[in-house]
């Protein structure tokens, strides 16, 4: 069942955030971040709100009630979001944080599979079907996990981390591609510039649909004057 998959994909998220809260240093749990330099408790907040945003979401669509879309530019939400609870307590962090996790995990039993599937369920899901939804929730998550462990010293961390979840949301296939795709988007900016062109050509043979996204996704900068990415657009 998916519905099962999703719940081990969002346990194995719990899992790595768990993982890397164990391994802090005294210095980055006394840490204040600032909106380029986030800590983790920010990471956590970040990954809070969001989860919080979409279970909301679920919860108007049930009551009938208008979800208002999100706007295009969320770096003003992202950067107020973290001003605001910049001082707030790792107890007060974790505690928000678990009960949204567990929020999720009540929408998953309360929700049938026909209506995890179903891409035309509500307007705002923008034809994704909530299964998308909740994935990409997590693969959010790990984006931000294993970039706070590169940016901290713990490079190769980073990147296995990130790729052991990709090679977990594969197993949803459809997600499949998506994941790959973003796979090459994490290793362009990690500066894994083979990485990238080879993870992006086979998520574009899969989805070449993604072809006109990929030219313009700022992920992708730093390989568009590599040999690999340019002869993925030669016809």
């Amino acid at each position: 069942m998916k519905k099962e998959k999703i719940k081990n994909i969002i346990a194995a998220g719990s899992f790595d955030q768990q993982k890397i809260l164990d391994n802090l240093s005294p210095e980055e749990r006394s840490a204040v971040g600032s909106l380029k330099h986030w800590t983790f408790k920010d990471v956590i907040v970040h990954s809070t709100y969001w989860w919080d945003v979409f279970i909301n979401r679920l919860q108007a669509s049930a009551d009938g009630k208008e979800v208002a879309p999100t706007p295009d530019d969320i770096n003003p939400i992202n950067d107020r979001v973290l001003q605001e609870h910049k001082h707030d307590s790792w107890e007060t962090v974790l505690q928000k944080n678990k009960h949204v996790r567990e929020s999720a995990f009540a929408w998953l039993d309360k929700l049938s599979e026909d209506d995890l599937n179903n891409a035309n369920l509500y307007d705002w899901m923008h034809g994704r079907s909530l299964s998308f939804q909740f994935l990409g929730n997590c693969w959010h998550d790990e984006w931000h996990f294993a970039s706070y462990l590169m940016e901290n010293g713990k490079r190769q961390e980073g990147i296995a981390m990130q790729e052991n979840f990709a090679a977990k949301l594969q197993e949803v296939q459809e997600w499949e591609a998506t994941a790959i795709y973003n796979l090459a988007c994490f290793y362009s900016v990690s500066g894994l510039k083979q990485k990238a062109s080879a993870s992006l050509k086979k998520a574009l043979t899969m989805r070449p649909e993604l072809k006109e996204w990929a030219k313009q996704d700022p992920d992708l900068e730093n390989i568009r004057a590599e040999t690999e990415y340019q002869e993925l657009y030669k016809e």
